[in-house]
């Protein structure tokens, strides 16, 4: 049988897109970020909660949270920013437990979900 387990973040950041070959004003947003991963239940758990929080800490939120996104993305959208987070935590994962799902909301409204 395998299960997921999941962990909730929260960051801020600032950024502007480009969307038809010219940049959004300048802004930020409070970034919600789900991530999802999935294994095997072994001695009752897939995982610990707080080995995955450290990893995402890391590996993600101290690179992202109150940073400008121009400066880490030639264009920071929710979909390039989610796709960044993936490769930065697929390979940080205990053996055996695998990245599942991560979804990446920017503000409250607007989000995208990523499955692996």
């Amino acid at each position: 049988m395998r299960a997921r387990i999941r962990e909730k973040f929260k960051f801020e950041a600032a950024h502007s897109i480009v969307m038809n070959k010219q940049f959004e004003e300048f802004h930020g947003h409070t970034y919600r970020l789900e991530i999802f991963v999935e294994g095997s239940i072994k001695e009752g758990y897939v995982m610990d909660f707080l080995e995955l929080r450290a990893i995402v800490e890391k590996e993600v939120l101290k690179s992202l949270d109150h940073k400008n996104l121009n400066k880490l993305f030639e264009n920071p959208t929710t979909e390039n920013i989610a796709l960044w987070i993936a490769e930065r935590l697929k390979d940080k994962l205990p053996t055996g437990v695998r990245l599942y799902k991560i979804v990446l909301w920017e503000g409250d409204d607007n989000g995208v979900e990523l499955e692996f």
